[in-house]
């Protein structure tokens, strides 16, 4: 980066690069690059969710509030909402995965100009495009008090998402360094698992959140939403309706002030990690003497330990585990401010869902030392088992524990059956899955040095994990039906043997998907050895022409066209929002017949038509990802008669 470009594309070394224009232009690239494949269906999927969560922020400033106060309380407080998922969001992904920092370590560039032309990169994408709809709500809203309003509410726009965008760089950078220590564990992995947490059941509080903004604290949590930064915007906006101009430039002027010291403060971090060049900090461990042997002193013992303490030391292993943990947490905890304590038992469960989901780059984390389970003979069956056992280990009395404290906590036995045939099933899935998902799609976590610890996977990498994450918790929740429906039948035939039968059906479903997948994982690992770690050593990469690759090797979306993968990143976004909340819980909220019918469509129809109508949006999802997997194989069909039919011209 130590040139100018000339018309002519020829790199002039004499000149001074600009780093604005060539790192927006890197990021174009990369994004007229990935429209097919995977990382096209992830973007498409994603901007599908945000674009409508983002109209309809929009479409709030044109409802008709009883007064503009309660507008600016009211969007203020929906503003501070997307401040706060884009502050925290990036901790989910570890930031912008396509020029991360550590891509540019050697270029010799002042730190001030290379984070302007990062922050510049950072308003090119999907993400950014939907956080300008969302915040066209000022428009909208200033459009509705007057001319005055709507043409303050232009800068106002934009300066609120400069704000967010700079707020999210320095909160991943911020986190990082803190996340280097164990308390920064804890406190990132917290902050995800409330998302995560919210995203699943934060719905049921919504009522205790306007009961709260309606009561007697409805008058301080207004002034506090319009105090804070992420307010000041709306405020403005409301200012020039009453031309209250010193109060419109205080505001304007304080958002882009501020700005300006989140830019600086993440641009002092910036330049240390580019100076540091590591991303260690703490004390190698010494080796303690004298400790008790509390394993024995066999190869499975040997490599049993050491995935224990990999999942206790390692930031990343530590940091999945503790996700899982809280999201379970939050997950349980969240419907009982809205008076719905019916999931706090299913807390475990959820645990363990996150658990295995969170888990499916199991050899992917260890990357390039895989060679030292290949190297040893018939070292595979003793390395999976013992990772199998280590997860268990980890996740089965956390699980069990918060299952036994959220049941207690809710007096009534009726869950008792559906969670003992539930959580064995869903552990064991998650054990046999875990190996098995990291080793027929690995996906290796590069180990830079001067990494971020809150760093995702490689672009490839993280299209992969994501995919893997979805397709393990949907196998996992698949898995716990067959003991599910046995409790369901003795519970609508008023059987209690068949009702507590589940467990025994729960119990041997997870046994039997730990061992299956599990000597599955083992054959993969001794068939295709050198293949996986070639892949781990190299990471993930995709070439331009797919046809001198085996179907093993080959990402399944990585197949389809432009238009294909439009189609499966658009059927997939159904499928998983018809499968899980409008079709599975749904289901389960209809049997249980709650009070809070939020947004799932299926509660607002007469009783006798909400199981049938669940039960369709099931079906509707399942033939959403059945349709997928018809537009991968027709086509590899196609390719394949293609290439028989140059392989028959050729040797005619």
């Amino acid at each position: 980066m130590a040139g100018v470009v000339k018309s002519g594309g020829v790199l002039d070394p004499g000149g001074v690069l600009n780093p604005v224009v060539v790192l927006t232009g890197m990021k174009l690239a990369v994004l007229r690059r990935s429209r097919s494949g995977p990382r096209a269906a992830s973007l498409i999927a994603g901007g599908v969710c945000g674009g409508l969560v983002a109209v309809g922020t929009a479409l709030l400033g044109l409802v008709d509030f009883p007064a503009p106060e309660a507008g600016v309380g009211t969007i203020a407080l929906v503003l501070l909402v997307w401040t706060v998922g884009w502050a925290v969001g990036p901790t989910l992904t570890g930031g912008d995965p396509t020029l991360r920092l550590s891509y540019f370590a050697l270029v010799p560039q002042p730190p001030r100009r290379l984070a302007l032309g990062l922050l510049a990169a950072s308003f090119v994408g999907v993400t950014p495009a939907v956080a300008l709809v969302a915040f066209a709500v000022l428009v909208v809203f200033g459009a509705g008090l007057g001319l005055l309003p709507a043409l303050v509410a232009v800068p106002a726009m934009l300066l609120q998402l400069l704000f967010v965008v700079v707020l999210a760089k320095l909160g991943v950078q911020g986190l990082g360094r803190v996340a280097r220590s164990r308390l920064g564990w804890e406190l990132s992995a917290l902050l995800v698992g409330l998302v995560c947490g919210f995203l699943n059941t934060g719905w049921f509080g919504i009522a205790f959140f306007f009961k709260l903004l309606g009561g007697h604290w409805a008058p301080t949590i207004g002034t506090v939403v319009r105090v804070l930064p992420s307010g000041w915007s709306v405020v403005a906006v409301d200012a020039a309706r009453r031309s209250d101009w010193a109060l419109v430039g205080a505001c304007l002027g304080g958002l882009l002030a501020l700005c300006g010291l989140l830019f600086a403060a993440w641009t002092a971090l910036l330049a240390r990690q580019l100076v540091r060049g590591t991303a260690g900090g703490g004390r190698p461990a010494g080796r303690r003497r004298g400790r008790p042997r509390l394993l024995p002193d066999t190869p499975g013992a040997a490599v049993l330990g050491k995935e224990l303490r990999l999942w206790a030391r390692d930031p990343r292993r530590a940091r999945f585990l503790r996700i899982a943990l809280w999201t379970g947490l939050f997950t349980g905890l969240l419907p009982v401010l809205g008076g719905f304590p019916t999931v706090l038992p299913w807390t475990g469960v959820v645990t363990a869902l996150y658990a295995g989901a969170l888990g499916s780059s199991l050899y992917g984390l260890d990357a390039g030392a895989l060679w030292l389970t290949l190297v040893a003979p018939g070292a595979e069956r003793i390395d999976v088992r013992a990772r199998q056992l280590a997860w268990l280990l980890l996740v089965g009395p956390a699980a069990l524990l918060l299952t036994v404290a959220g049941t207690v906590a809710v007096p009534n036995g009726w869950a008792w059956p559906w969670l003992l045939a539930a959580l064995p099933a869903v552990l064991g899935a998650g054990a046999g899955l875990v190996p098995l998902m990291s080793l027929l799609g690995p996906a290796p976590f590069p180990d830079r040095p001067g990494g971020n610890p809150l760093d995702g996977f490689s672009d490839e990498s993280g299209d992969q994990v994501r995919m893997q994450s979805l397709a393990v918790l949907l196998l996992q929740l698949f898995a716990a039906l067959p003991a599910t429906g046995v409790v369901l039948a003795g519970t609508l035939l008023h059987s209690a043997p068949l009702r507590w039968g589940g467990a025994a059906v729960g119990l041997a479903t997870g046994l039997l998907f730990a061992g299956w997948m599990g000597r599955a994982a083992r054959r993969r690992l001794e068939t295709r050895g050198p293949e996986l770690l070639d892949v781990m050593r190299k990471g993930v990469r995709r070439k331009a022409g797919t046809a001198d690759r085996s179907p093993q090797e080959q990402d399944l979306l990585d197949h389809l066209s432009r238009r294909r993968t439009a189609t499966a990143g658009l059927l997939v976004t159904v499928g998983v929002l018809s499968t899980a909340p409008q079709g599975g819980v749904a289901l389960a909220m209809s049997l249980l017949a709650p009070a809070n019918r939020s947004w799932f469509l299926a509660l607002y129809l007469p009783p006798a038509w909400q199981v049938p109508v669940a039960t369709g949006f099931i079906l509707l999802g399942s033939a959403c990802f059945v349709g997928v997997y018809r537009l991968i194989r027709a086509k590899q069909a196609a390719e394949r008669a293609a290439e028989q039919a140059a392989e028959h011209v050729t040797g005619g």
